[in-house]
C-alpha cells in the first residue's frame, strides 16, 4: 500500500490540501492505514505552549489599555472618580436635616 507523503497528510490535517490530495487521503484511510490515521491524529493534536509565552503580549495589552484608558479620561473626570472612591458617600438631604 503506497502512503500518501507527510507534507499531504500535513495539509491534510491543517485542512489546506487540494481537493485532489484531500480524495487521496480519504481513499488511502477508507482502505484502512492505522499508520497514516496515527499520523493525522498526532498533526492534528495542538502543540503545547509554554505558560511564559503569554507574559509579554499580556503586558503589551495591559499597558495599551491603560494608556487608551488615561488618554480618554479629562483630568478632571479622573479626580472626580477617585474622590468619589475615596470619599464617604455624602448623607442624603432629608439625614442632613434630621441631624440639624
Amino acid at each position: 500500500m503506497e502512503h500518501p507523503s507527510e507534507d499531504i497528510l500535513l495539509r491534510f490535517a491543517s485542512g489546506t490540501a487540494s481537493r485532489e490530495e484531500g480524495r487521496i487521503v480519504v481513499a488511502h484511510l477508507v482502505k484502512g492505514c492505522p499508520a497514516c490515521a496515527r499520523k493525522i491524529r498526532e498533526l492534528m493534536e495542538p502543540k503545547t505552549v509554554p505558560r511564559s509565552a503569554y507574559e509579554d503580549p499580556l503586558a503589551r495589552f495591559d499597558q495599551g489599555l491603560i494608556e487608551a484608558l488615561e488618554s480618554s479620561i479629562s483630568p478632571m473626570q479622573t479626580l472626580r472618580t477617585v474622590l468619589r472612591c475615596a470619599l464617604p458617600d455624602p448623607p442624603e438631604d432629608g439625614a442632613e436635616r434630621k441631624k440639624r
